[in-house]
């Protein structure tokens, strides 16, 4: 069972953090859409409190019933379960220095090899966090020490779209995991909500038919390769840098500055935090188990223009985005959600960050609750 905090009656409405993240990140909203909804906020499998993932071929592993195939979006019969041994692939050359750079998800801030992203990124979120042992010296573009390669998943730029065989921590096999989760709570279609890596899991589990409406906040998978290794590099980076700036953190976040330096990458109004939220989140993201196979596998995933998107076009779906995202940039990506999901509510949210529910908490608990 996933850790899992409940609050409020109503309708279910289950909360999906994304990488490096924990359910905690919702807190701005909790008590507003418990007012309406059941609230149920979850940790996903190696972030948080909910531990990692077992093995793939572990019978433990969620059944992988309607997945879907690579050519269509539409339900397959269960396939194998042991993925074959990956190979490191060639990187993108980015920016491999840390500069003036400080933790939380920090970007160089020199860089622009994303979809439209700000030369001018202002390094931080409260979703880095202090240190699990190991190098400091690495770039944001240094692969995880935990892990083999930047990205060393042959799929990853595939622009059909979807996994053929499940891949650790990736868009589909954490579906997996949060579908057993819902059932294991009774739950057939409650309302899904998802930030980032969060947003593509619940729009995956509303494609299979496991939702009865999806808001996806800068939901990944609406990126090129370019913006995929943009973000991959951000919060690498932030791992990286949290891990070295540990010591300093408490005192950092204590001072407005500090949180407006560390956290202004991933949060529009990064002064609003309060220096107990950025340092818990700043743990969780460096403590997290699942980080490395997960942010390896960010780019097998997408919903491609064309393919059938299954249920979605049959409940409400809801797209939005900071204007301010520095992480996922919305200029492009935002685009081409409206692309691929043309029947779906497309929002902008004026001076918002990429984790906008601090910014702007009263909007983004209205986008829950009330619908198109």
């Amino acid at each position: 069972m996933l850790a899992h905090e409940r609050r409020g009656s109503g309708p279910p409405l289950v909360l999906i953090h994304g990488l490096g993240s924990r359910r905690q990140v919702w807190d701005p909203l909790i008590a507003e859409l418990a007012r309406h909804r059941e609230v149920i906020a979850v940790d996903l499998p190696g972030f948080g409190e909910s531990p990692l993932w077992p093995p793939l071929d572990d019978p433990r592993q969620p059944h992988r019933a309607g997945r879907p195939s690579r050519a269509t979006a539409g339900p397959t019969t269960p396939g194998p379960t042991t993925p074959g041994p990956t190979t490191p692939g060639p990187t993108t050359p980015g920016p491999t220095t840390p500069g003036n750079a400080t933790p939380g998800n920090a970007t160089p801030s020199n860089a622009t090899p994303g979809d439209a992203t700000p030369s001018n990124a202002t390094p931080g979120n409260a979703t880095l966090g202090p240190p699990t042992p190991g190098p400091t010296t690495l770039s944001p573009l240094t692969p995880d020490p935990a892990t083999p390669g930047f990205t060393d998943n042959p799929a990853a730029d595939d622009p059909r779209g979807f996994e053929a065989a499940p891949v650790p921590g990736s868009v589909g096999h954490l579906a997996d995991v949060v579908a057993t989760f819902l059932d294991g709570l009774g739950l057939d279609r409650p309302e899904l909500a998802g930030s980032s890596l969060g947003g593509g899991i619940a729009l995956e589990l509303g494609r299979r038919g496991r939702a009865s409406a999806v808001t996806a906040f800068a939901p990944i998978g609406f990126w090129g390769p370019v913006g995929r290794r943009w973000c991959q590099a951000v919060v690498g980076g932030a791992r990286v840098l949290g891990s070295a700036l540990a010591p300093a953190l408490p005192r950092i976040f204590a001072t407005r500055a500090g949180r407006v330096a560390l956290c202004g990458i991933f949060y529009g109004h990064p002064s609003r935090l309060s220096p107990e939220d950025c340092l818990g989140s700043a743990r969780a993201l460096s403590h997290a188990p699942g980080f490395a196979a997960a942010r390896r596998a960010f780019g097998v995933w997408r919903l491609p223009v064309g393919a059938d998107p299954g249920a979605l076009t049959g409940i409400p779906v809801t797209i939005a985005w900071g204007t301010r995202d520095l992480v996922l940039p919305h200029h492009r990506q935002a685009a081409r959600a409206r692309e691929e999901l043309p029947t779906a509510r497309h929002v902008l949210l004026p001076g918002c960050g990429h984790l906008p529910f601090a910014d702007d908490p009263a909007r983004c608990a209205e986008l829950l609750t009330v619908r198109q």
